[in-house]
């Protein structure tokens, strides 16, 4: 098949306006990202390696120096009131094991079954995605949605969009953003269940595969009906 016309399809509005920017005026189609749902861990499953009484936030992800892992250790080596449990590995891992050497506080968990993980996100207070790099979508994002869990992200690339069109959390510039953040889900749980549940509640509409593959179909008949309207193989603007 040959376009007239070449078109985009982003997982954001953030990558089309980027874009846009940069002068590509391509015809644009805001396709997101999703994630299958999965079945629900058995009752009672314990995040590995947990069992403390004191409430924690999660960090999941490649530990890599891009991902900002950097900017949340400091912190919590000098915060009480909460740990930080990091899942996942990478080439900055020595560098930041050595960066929380000596802090009771923060754990290590490496990589983790799909069960282990969902504990995870579930018995969480919130995730912290604290990314340095422009994220296009963030896929862990819908991942403690899934599980009904707010999350707090860096105020940079696509992740904030999620976070303001499903209401599943908190957007942060500073770190004093991110600490009134994650006090004000310590001191409210009432709150941290709201918006876990407006997380859910989105996924469930606009994140899962049956929506994309939804939205994927319409997009082929589109086209289809417009480039025989046109006699072209053309995609619609």
């Amino acid at each position: 098949m040959t376009w007239q016309r070449l078109a985009t399809d982003s997982p954001s509005r953030f990558v089309t306006q980027t874009l846009r920017r940069r002068g590509l005026e391509l015809p644009g189609v805001h396709l997101p990202n999703f994630i299958p749902e999965e079945p629900a861990t058995a009752p009672g499953t314990e995040c590995v390696g947990d069992g403390m009484e004191t409430p924690y936030f999660l960090y999941v992800g490649r530990l890599e120096k891009l991902k900002g892992l950097q900017t949340l250790i400091p912190l919590f080596r000098h915060y009480p009131r909460a740990r930080l449990l990091i899942a996942g590995a990478g080439n900055y891992e020595p560098f930041l094991r050595r960066l929380a050497d000596g802090s009771t506080n923060i754990r290590f968990l490496g990589h983790l079954s799909a069960n282990q993980l969902q504990a995870c996100y579930r018995q969480a207070v919130a995730v912290i995605v604290p990314s340095l790099w422009f994220e296009v979508f963030g896929l862990v994002i819908l991942e403690a949605f899934q599980q009904r869990t707010p999350v707090i992200v860096r105020n940079i690339g696509a992740m904030p969009e999620l976070i303001a069109e499903s209401g599943g959390g908190f957007s942060y510039t500073s770190e004093r953003e991110l600490l009134a953040a994650m006090e004000r889900l310590l001191e409210n749980k009432a709150l941290r269940d709201e918006l876990g549940c407006c997380g859910y509640r989105t996924y469930q509409a606009k994140w899962t595969a049956e929506v994309h593959l939804q939205h994927y179909l319409a997009l082929i008949d589109k086209i289809g009906a417009t480039s025989a309207s046109h006699g072209t193989h053309q995609p619609p603007e």
